[in-house]
C-alpha cells in the first residue's frame, strides 16, 4: 500500500504533470520561436570548443548563417573529434570546463560502433523529454499511478573510454540517477543490467516483477517484452519455486554470486506462488496478462516494430500501447501523446532540427527544411544539432508527417535511410513491406510469423520471402505478392509487365530469423534494446546468404 507521503507525492505529481504538459503544448504553438531559441542556446554553448571557434559560432546571428557555416555531417565525419573527447580532450567539441558524464554506445552503419558524448545539458534535455512523456501517460492512465513499473534499461558501463568514462546505454544512467521516490516503483535492481546473458537477465527481472503490482511496462523494443514473457512461461516451474522459497535460481551468465546478491532482496511468498500455480493450471500457461493488471505498455510501434503488436497483446492482453517516440542514443526527436498511434509531435527543445526531403536524400549537399516547413504525407531524413556536440548531424532516420498539433508536425518513424530495394525500378521501401505483412496477417488470420524479404536475381528477377510460420499457408506467396502490389504501384506495374516474377516463399526453421538478428547485432556491436531488424534486404542474393549462414552450426573454439 502507498504511504501517506507517496499519496501526497502522487497528488503533487499530477499538478506538476499538468504544468509540464501546458509548457510543452505552449512550445508547440511557437515552433519557429522555440527552435530559434534552442539554436541560440546551442551556439552559445558550443562556441568555445575548437570546432565552434573554427566556425565562429559566437558571431552567427541567424539560421541561414548557421547553415552556411556548417555542412551536414555523418558520424564518420565527426568520429575523429569524438575520439579526441574520448581520449580526454573535451575542448575538441566543448568549451573549457564543460563536462562529459559518459558516452552513449550505439551501433552504426559500419562495424565500428558510435560513441555519443553525454553532457549534463544533454541529460537535462533527455530527462525532460522522458518526464513529459511519462507524466502525460500517467495523466491519461491514472490507475497506473503509485503502482510498479517494469522498466528495462541497459548497462551504462559496458565499456570504458580511454579517458576512463563509462560507455554504454544512456537508459542505464537515467535509471540510476532517477529520483528515489520514482525508483521505489521500479521492478528489479539496477544490478540486473550487468547480466550479459539476455535470458538470464530477463528471468531475473521477471522474478522480481511477478511479486509486484505492475501496472505498466516501458522499453524501446517490443520484442524484449515478448521474450521476457516467454521466459516466464517456459521456466514457470522454476519461477514458482523461486517465488515460494524467496530464491533466485542462477541462470547462465548471471552466475551464482550475482544471483545470491540479488536474491538477498527477495522474501518467500508462498501465497503468490500458489496464485501463479493456479493461473498456470487454469490457462495452461503463465502470461503477464493473467498475473498482472497492466494499464498500458510503452514501446516502439513505428516501422518494423508494428509487426510485434499482435504478439505483444497475446502475452500482455488487449491493452493500450503508447509509442515512446523517435528516440536514439543521439537524442530524442518526438514525444507521442496518445495511445495506439505510431507518431507524436516534434520536441522543439530537445535539439535544433532540420529535415532533408527523402527525394533529395542521396544528393551530396541537400537543402534542408525547418519543422514548420514540412508537408503532411511527405517523408524526410532527420538532421539534428544538440548538446552532445553533434552539429547538423544526419541521424538518417526517415520520418513521415502524419499531421500537425498546434502547428508542430506529427512525425512517424518509417525506416532507416537507404532501406530501399529496386531490381526493376520499383523502389520498394521497408515501410511498404511492413504494411504488406500487416495486411496479410490481418486479412488471412495468419498465425504468428517472422520474415525477411530480399531481391533475388533471376530471369526475370523476383523477391524472396524467408518465412517462419507455425502453420505454413501454401497460398501466402500470392497473398504477400498482392499486398506488395497494393502498397507499391511501380512493383505492381513491373509484375504486370513481367519485369518482375511472382514472389517466392522459402520456409525456414524456427529460430532462423533470430539467428540472423543475433549475427547482425554482433557484427554491428550494438545492443538488443536498440536493434531494429532490417526486414527488407536490398542486395540480390543477400537473403539466401543469411539464411544459409544461420543454418550453419556455430564454429567451435579450441582450448589453448
Amino acid at each position: 500500500m502507498p504511504t501517506l507521503l507517496e499519496r501526497f507525492a502522487a497528488r503533487a505529481a499530477r499538478l506538476h504533470a499538468a504544468g509540464v504538459y501546458r509548457r510543452f503544448r505552449r512550445s508547440l504553438r511557437h515552433i519557429r520561436h522555440e527552435q530559434s531559441a534552442t539554436l541560440r542556446r546551442l551556439l552559445a554553448w558550443l562556441a568555445g570548443g575548437e570546432l565552434g571557434r573554427q566556425r565562429r559560432f559566437a558571431r552567427l546571428r541567424s539560421i541561414a548563417d548557421f547553415r552556411a557555416a556548417s555542412p551536414i555531417a555523418t558520424y564518420e565525419d565527426v568520429r575523429p573529434l569524438i575520439e579526441r573527447v574520448m581520449d580526454g580532450d573535451t575542448t575538441a567539441l566543448f568549451s573549457p570546463g564543460q563536462r562529459v558524464e559518459m558516452f552513449a554506445l550505439s551501433s552504426g552503419t559500419t562495424a565500428a560502433p558510435k560513441y555519443v558524448p553525454v553532457t549534463p545539458e544533454f541529460v537535462r534535455d533527455y530527462r525532460r523529454g522522458w518526464n513529459t512523456f511519462g507524466l502525460k501517460l500517467l495523466s491519461d492512465h491514472p490507475r497506473a499511478i503509485l503502482r510498479h513499473i517494469l522498466q528495462i534499461s541497459g548497462r551504462h558501463d559496458e565499456q570504458s573510454a580511454p579517458c576512463g568514462l563509462p560507455c554504454g546505454a544512456i537508459t542505464g544512467l537515467m535509471a540510476r540517477t532517477q529520483k528515489r521516490i520514482v525508483r521505489r516503483f521500479y521492478v528489479g535492481d539496477p544490478a540486473i543490467a550487468a547480466i550479459d546473458d539476455a535470458r538470464a537477465r530477463y528471468y531475473a527481472l521477471m522474478r522480481f516483477g511477478v511479486q509486484r503490482d505492475v501496472s505498466w511496462a516501458v522499453t524501446a523494443n517490443p520484442a524484449t517484452l515478448i521474450q521476457m514473457a516467454r521466459v516466464v512461461d517456459e521456466e514457470s516451474e522454476t519461477l514458482i519455486r523461486d517465488v515460494r522459497d524467496g530464491t533466485l535460481a542462477p541462470h547462465g551468465a548471471a552466475g551464482p554470486a550475482l544471483s545470491s546478491a540479488l536474491a538477498a532482496r527477495l522474501r518467500p511468498d508462498p501465497s503468490r506462488a500458489q496464485q501463479l500455480e493456479q493461473i498456470r493450471s487454469i490457462h495452461g500457461h503463465l502470461h503477464p496478462r493473467d498475473y498482472w493488471r497492466i494499464e498500458v505498455l510503452a514501446c516502439w510501434t513505428g516501422g518494423s516494430m508494428g509487426l510485434y503488436l499482435p504478439l505483444l497483446r497475446r502475452f500482455f492482453g488487449d491493452v493500450p500501447v503508447r509509442d515512446i517516440g523517435l528516440l536514439a542514443s543521439e537524442g530524442r526527436v518526438t514525444i507521442p501523446l496518445d495511445d495506439d498511434v505510431p507518431f507524436g509531435p516534434l520536441d522543439p527543445r530537445a535539439a535544433f532540427f532540420e529535415f532533408i526531403p527523402l527525394s533529395a536524400a542521396e544528393q551530396e549537399n541537400p537543402a534542408t527544411l525547418l519543422a514548420d516547413e514540412l508537408s503532411v504525407g511527405e517523408s524526410y531524413v532527420v538532421v539534428l544539432t544538440n548538446f552532445s556536440g553533434l552539429i547538423r548531424y544526419r541521424l538518417d532516420d526517415v520520418v513521415a508527417v502524419r499531421g500537425s498539433l498546434d502547428g508542430t508536425p506529427l512525425l512517424e518513424f518509417l525506416h532507416r535511410a537507404g532501406r530501399v530495394a529496386s531490381i526493376a525500378g520499383e523502389k520498394l521501401t521497408e515501410n511498404q513491406v511492413i504494411a504488406a505483412a500487416l495486411s496479410v496477417a490481418q486479412t488471412r488470420a495468419v498465425p504468428e510469423f517472422e520474415f525477411l524479404l530480399g531481391p533475388h536475381w533471376a530471369d526475370p528477377p523476383c523477391y524472396r520471402l524467408a518465412l517462419e510460420c507455425a502453420v505454413p499457408d501454401p497460398t501466402i506467396a500470392a497473398a504477400f505478392d498482392a499486398a506488395l502490389q497494393e502498397q507499391n504501384a511501380e512493383y505492381s506495374s513491373r509484375r504486370r509487365s513481367l519485369r518482375l516474377a511472382p514472389l517466392e516463399v522459402v520456409i525456414v526453421p524456427r529460430g532462423t530469423v533470430a539467428a540472423i538478428d543475433a549475427a547482425a547485432l554482433a557484427a554491428r556491436g550494438g545492443r538488443q534494446d536498440q536493434f531494429k531488424r532490417q526486414t527488407l534486404l536490398t542486395q540480390p542474393g543477400e537473403l539466401d546468404h543469411l539464411v544459409a549462414s544461420a543454418a550453419q552450426p556455430a564454429p567451435r573454439s579450441r582450448a589453448p
